[in-house]
């Protein structure tokens, strides 16, 4: 029989494998978010683009994936920031928006 600590580490366990699973599609989602509201002519709202962002950071620094989740709080924190100016991005906060979410792609933990 096991322990009530021994259960709850093999329910983050399982939590921590599903949610490994489920990277790929979120930072795809991810993705394709920003590169929408990239080709936009319009100003973009980032709330959503943040939104997404701050859950990720959240959840992947909770469940242990740390590079990860520094990585979604560094692209989230550049949203917010961007977004505070309500108008169009500058090149350059493309770019700084871009090379966060490439980074945080590349901090995909490994099987």
């Amino acid at each position: 029989m096991s322990t009530p600590q021994e259960q709850f580490r093999a329910f983050l366990d399982l939590q921590r494998a599903d949610y490994r699973r489920a990277l790929p599609e979120k930072l795809a989602q991810l993705q394709a978010s920003w590169q929408a509201l990239d080709a936009a002519a319009a100003p973009p709202a980032l709330d959503g683009l943040e939104r997404q962002a701050h859950t990720l950071a959240g959840t992947a620094g909770t469940l242990g994936f740390r590079e990860l989740g520094l990585a979604a709080k560094s692209l989230e924190e550049l949203l917010a920031r961007a977004g505070q100016g309500g108008g169009a991005l500058t090149p350059v906060q493309r770019t700084e928006i871009s090379q966060a979410l490439a980074a945080l792609l590349a901090s995909l933990p490994g099987d």
